[in-house]
């Protein structure tokens, strides 16, 4: 299963903290978010991690990897 774990708006938009997901192969985190998340897209800024490693929405997951994300804030 890949452990899925939401910061800030991804976690209220989601209604959960984290997410368990099983995989029949691989995916991109992108197409795997864009499912769970409503409003995914919106956020233009956002940081991706895998397996603790900064990555990209075109990275690809496994049914092992664990993902964190969390929107990028801005302001002053």
């Amino acid at each position: 299963m890949v452990r899925i774990k939401l910061m800030g708006a991804f976690a209220h938009l989601a209604g959960a903290r984290e997410l368990e997901v099983k995989l029949d192969g691989k995916k991109k985190v992108d197409e795997l978010l864009r499912e769970l998340i409503p409003r995914y897209d919106e956020f233009k800024d956002k940081i991706i991690m895998i397996n603790g490693k900064p990555a990209r929405g075109d990275a690809e997951v496994e049914d092992t990897d664990e993902v964190k994300l969390m929107p990028v804030l801005s302001g002053g």
